[in-house]
């Protein structure tokens, strides 16, 4: 082992470390009650970013250079931005023909679930109830872009910053499939603590769920660093794909009739899930060779 690989190596060790250990003790506070889910989401995401500062400095890289880097702003790096949330649209476009073809998908499901609540809260007839729930559930797929890149851009960036940053850079900033296989791991089972003691998307099967998890991280990794080498390093696209995912994925989950059991294994954190993203995956990648783009 050369030694620059062996330097990458201890970066890369100190750094998975630094994640692995501040996201379990963010899970172990949040299953005491020691902090909110909104809390521990922020807090849990941008200890990623705080162990690539901390990472960075005692390694005596360039804190601030490194942070420019993964920030800049300029025309692609913000039309990458406002583009990026489009894959995720396409990708459910994608789950939907395959499970509805399965007959997993079922779009009345989530329209009957937000159904119930309205009715809970507002005196109106049942009929009345399920047209204003339609038409928030089409108004929630849209108004998931614009989350996507406000508040949800914020709370991924902190993770961006350190798997699609940092990460990415110690392992040469190419989308190889060292780089995808290395970072959509790592980037999974970092979420694994969080599903074994909390339930983290998967409630029912928990060490499954974990599997499942990181297969389907591998495959979102991929277009993230796509867009990320193509703005010479900005994480920013890369971060409203990540908004986008937390914004408008949950869809696949709550818009069938399958059993929770049976559905986290089977929907879109599941197997129809992770062949969707394949076939989004293998899109992008045949697009790339046979344009420039």
């Amino acid at each position: 082992m050369s030694n620059s690989t062996s330097v990458v190596m201890k970066k890369a060790t100190a750094f998975i470390a630094m994640t692995y250990l501040s996201a379990l003790i963010s899970d172990i506070a949040a299953l005491y009650g020691l902090l909110q889910l909104i809390s521990w989401g922020f807090l849990r995401m941008w200890s990623v970013a705080i162990s690539t500062v901390i990472c960075s400095a005692l390694f005596k890289e360039g804190v601030s250079p490194m942070l420019k880097k993964y920030l800049k702003f300029s025309v692609k790096s913000l039309k990458l931005y406002l583009l990026s949330p489009f894959i995720v649209y396409l990708a459910l476009g994608v789950y939907i023909v395959i499970a509805s073809s399965l007959g997993f998908f079922d779009f009345s499901a989530y329209v009957e679930l937000i159904a119930v609540e309205i009715a809970k809260t507002s005196d109106v007839t049942e009929a009345q109830a399920v047209r204003l729930a339609t038409s928030t559930a089409y108004i929630q797929i849209v108004s998931a872009y614009v989350a996507a890149i406000t508040v949800n851009a914020v709370f991924a960036l902190g993770e961006e910053i350190g798997w699609r940053g940092y990460l990415y850079d110690l392992l040469g900033s190419k989308p190889s499939i060292k780089a995808v296989l290395t970072i959509g791991i790592v980037w999974g089972l970092w979420h694994a603590s969080a599903t074994i003691l909390l339930g983290y998307n998967y409630q029912l099967n928990r060490l499954t769920g974990v599997v499942l998890f990181t297969l389907i991280t591998l495959f979102f990794t991929y277009p993230q660093l796509i867009v990320t080498s193509r703005t010479g390093g900005s994480v920013l696209p890369a971060s409203s794909f990540h908004g986008m995912v937390n914004s408008i994925w949950e869809l696949t989950v709550v818009a069938s009739r399958l059993s929770k059991e049976l559905g986290e294994v089977v929907l879109g954190l599941g197997f129809t899930g992770i062949i969707a993203w394949i076939a989004v995956d293998i899109a992008l990648y045949m697009i790339l060779k046979m344009h420039s783009w």
